[in-house]
């Protein structure tokens, strides 16, 4: 075994990696339905948060009103209430890119909205979240809302139902995950955007820079012109502007660099070894297709944990890290209990708009070696792209 350590140990080291539908109407039951989550642009201190029930794909009964705490946060009981809702926001925030203290009046509150509430659920309301209200464009059923959710979690790299941002500082960014990051930072970006667009109000400006991203994102993707836009606020609040509290100065080491791309995910399967669990190390090199991009830091090279990952329910034995070179990447994988014949990893690439998604057999898998725990070579073990 101490063999295999060592083995396992020089796998990693030799990668050079620093940091590794239809409508819908309310259905009652026992169990008490309850939202939390936290209203933020950035978060919205003592404010309004009112949800709404949705039936036949319009928003109807108030269901529960409440407050937001200090940090932004609220919670609320909607009793038996199973079903899509709408949460709606309104109050005063620190805006991000001017400094100053803001309102969103309550007759123009941000949006979230969920296909289904039931027992506990998570619902941040956010920019984000009311950009994807916006492309709803109306349609509140289930699946309008579903859809919308994943297109602009897909867009912005980051899920923004089930994921929180954090407050724009650097203590509260040092201890987030870095999707928390990513999450906090793109809402910056779009406070960077509406300080600079035309509007009487602070409302009409974000509202304005919300529908004018909205009118360049579709089914397919984000515009590049649209892309560039958000990238270029991005850059410029993270890079000059003096109201930057998160302590971050450039967006390279986070998954926003691909900011306007859709996600696709492929399972790594391992196939071939006729003796389940004798593999315990695994290293490969996969080429990616033309204008397939994954998540990296560019200091380092590493591939972020956004684009690739174990398989679910990995195992305290287990490692992975990953090394990108342009058109490829070199994975590495160590499991002291040794692998099963299936996925063991998940490797999520960024689609750009106008470039067709690739087939699995669009990837190639090349200088597979494949060891036991005491560093002899397994013959037969394959990995290929689902």
């Amino acid at each position: 075994m101490k063999i295999f350590a060592t083995i396992a140990s020089s796998l990693l080291l030799m990668l050079v990696i620093t940091a590794c539908g239809g409508g819908s109407s309310p259905t009652p039951v026992a169990a008490n339905t309850t939202v939390s989550g936290i209203a933020s642009k950035g978060p919205i201190v003592n404010g309004v948060v009112k949800i709404y029930s949705v039936i036949d794909g319009a928003k109807s009964t108030l269901l529960a009103q409440t407050t937001t705490d200090a940090n932004g946060n609220y919670t609320a009981n909607l009793g038996s209430y199973v079903g899509p809702i709408i949460v709606e926001a309104s109050g005063s925030y620190l805006d991000e890119a001017t400094g100053t203290t803001k309102t969103i009046p309550a007759d123009s509150p941000i949006h979230a909205a969920l296909p289904l509430a039931q027992g506990a659920v998570n619902l941040p309301v956010t920019a984000l979240t009311e950009l994807a209200y916006i492309k709803t464009g109306g349609d509140l059923t289930a699946s309008a809302i579903s859809t919308a959710n994943t297109l602009v979690s897909d867009l912005f790299k980051v899920d923004i139902i089930a994921t929180s941002p954090v407050a724009p500082t650097t203590e509260a960014l040092k201890t987030a995950t870095q999707a928390e990051k990513d999450y906090t930072l793109a809402l910056a970006a779009i406070s960077q955007m509406a300080s600079t667009t035309t509007g009487a109000s602070d409302t009409d400006k974000l509202n304005n820079a919300l529908s004018t991203m909205g009118q360049g994102i579709s089914s397919t993707g984000m515009t590049s012109d649209t892309a560039a836009t958000v990238q270029a606020a991005l850059t410029t609040f993270v890079t000059t502007n003096a109201n930057n509290n998160t302590g971050v100065s450039d967006t390279s080491t986070t998954s926003l660099v691909n900011i306007g791309t859709l996600s696709k995910s492929y399972k790594l399967v391992l196939q071939g070894t006729s003796t389940p669990g004798s593999v315990t190390g695994l290293q490969f090199n996969i080429s990616l297709p033309a204008g397939v991009t994954v998540n990296v830091n560019s200091l380092t090279s590493a591939v972020l944990a956004s684009s690739l990952a174990l398989s679910s329910n990995p195992s305290s034995s287990s490692l992975l890290a990953a090394k990108y070179s342009p058109g490829s990447l070199n994975i590495g994988i160590v499991n002291t209990s040794g692998f099963s014949v299936g996925d063991v990893a998940t490797l999520t690439c960024n689609i750009p708009a106008g470039v067709s998604v690739p087939e699995p057999s669009a990837f190639t898998v090349t200088n597979l070696k494949s060891i036991d725990k005491l560093g002899a070579t397994v013959t037969g073990a394959t990995i290929t792209v689902n």
